[in-house]
């Protein structure tokens, strides 16, 4: 077939060592090419022992909402549009037909749904929560320490993903007395609100770009493609609407379709997924160009961490957890700001993001979450670790107690130091 589109797709540069890792991880799984729209992926983890004599007695946990739809239809209009015109002209492939068959099954299931929390968004949050009470059980178990706070956004996927959270939490701990909370009063810390960086001109210009051709994505799905070029004007934005849809697919489980494996091959989903990717970075991680103004924002979500921890610490203090339920636009900048939003604590141009192994699915999937562990011993000693996705996390700037525990007092200068205006 003739590269008659080749011209049409201009996307960023992912040749070099860390591209290809990218297009191992998502050949691996192509729904991690979905972006921050990838559902939750736990892999087994073992905890590192605490020191001699020391036990978990608190927890502060912040996480983002679970799979959710999509925040408005918009997504597939192009697609469909595209798809509805060549059907009408007999042009359709049965893989197009296919294709539209699922294209409109995933927007149907929008209707009235728009930005909820999906079946899978709860499972998630359940799971999670599970996972928490069998790996610190002691936190929940003590007889003085039954007070859990559940603090949301007041969006209702936030709240819906609490609901989950703290119903798995209750049926393995059902002793503990949870208390929930939310409203405008808490959003300053919860979602913060983040502007996109429009006053910073000329950001792509200094972008890399290169050339993919999506000539074999759109031979599949119709019998006739210079006939396409007429009917499909903007085959670029037909392209993209396709990938959107097959994006959210996976966060719809329930319907059982699988658009990402079906349509595109690993090389289309990197060349889609490579710019989402440094775009996502450079709004609410911590990238050269915006990184400062993202991480000030956050600021009052780790003061918040730091002001309840030291309350639970106090020894009559009857609380196990506080439980917060937010968004990326909290996740991101608390791990720019707290240094570990890169796999090496550097920042980077913003489209240099997936060159240099920033990978949103892996930063930032649906119900990204942070436990801050709080454990002591009998002199009163308190050490805390920090686990990102639940897997424990070295936290840079300290130096460590032993291994990933670290002296609380510590990391509260630490933190207190990172959020001095």
């Amino acid at each position: 077939m003739k590269k008659i589109f080749s011209t049409l797709f201009i996307f960023m540069g992912i040749l070099g060592a860390q591209a290809q890792d990218a297009l191992t991880l998502i050949a691996e799984n192509p729904d991690r090419a979905a972006n921050n729209l990838h559902s939750y992926e736990f892999v087994e983890v073992s905890d590192t022992p605490a020191p001699e004599g020391f036990v978990p007695f608190y927890i502060s946990h912040y996480g983002r909402h679970g799979s959710r739809y999509e925040l408005n239809t918009k997504f597939s209009k192009a697609a469909i549009a595209g798809l509805r015109a060549a059907d009408s002209l007999g042009l359709l492939s049965d893989m197009g037909r296919q294709f539209q068959a699922d294209v409109i099954a995933i927007t149907k299931a929008h209707e009235e749904m728009e930005g909820m929390l999906t079946p899978r968004g709860g499972r998630e949050h359940r799971t999670i929560a599970a996972r928490m009470a069998g790996r610190f059980p002691q936190v929940f178990a003590s007889p003085d320490r039954r007070e859990v706070s559940a603090v949301s956004s007041t969006v209702p996927r936030c709240l819906m993903s609490m609901a989950n959270f703290t119903l798995s939490l209750k049926e393995k701990m059902p002793d503990v007395d949870i208390n929930f909370t939310t409203g405008e009063k808490y959003m300053s810390y919860i979602a913060p609100s983040i502007p996109y960086p429009h006053h910073i001109e000329g950001l792509w210009d200094e972008a890399v770009y290169e050339e993919y051709d999506f000539s074999r994505f759109m031979g599949q799905l119709f019998t006739d493609t210079t006939k396409i070029r007429e009917i499909i004007p903007n085959p670029e934005e037909f392209v993209h609407s396709a990938y959107s849809t097959s994006q959210i697919c996976q966060d719809l489980d329930f319907l059982g379709l699988d658009m990402m494996r079906k349509y595109f091959t690993p090389e289309e989903l990197v060349s889609l997924w490579a710019t989402g990717n440094d775009n996502i970075y450079l709004m609410w991680a911590g990238s050269k160009e915006y990184g400062s103004e993202v991480k000030d924002r956050i600021k009052p979500l780790v003061r918040d961490i730091i002001e309840k921890a030291d309350a639970a610490i106090e020894g009559n203090s009857h609380r196990a957890a506080d439980l917060r339920f937010g968004h990326d636009t909290g996740m991101l900048p608390l791990f720019a700001l707290l240094g570990v939003d890169t796999p090496n604590g550097e920042s980077y141009r913003f489209f240099n993001a997936h060159k240099n192994g920033w990978y949103s699915f892996r930063q930032i999937p649906m119900a990204t979450n942070v436990q801050f562990v709080f454990y002591r011993d009998s002199d009163g000693t308190t050490i805390v670790k920090m686990l990102y996705n639940e897997k424990e996390t070295m936290i840079p700037g300290i130096r460590p107690y032993a291994g990933p525990y670290y002296l609380w007092n510590d990391v509260k200068s630490w933190f207190g130091a990172l959020c001095k205006n």
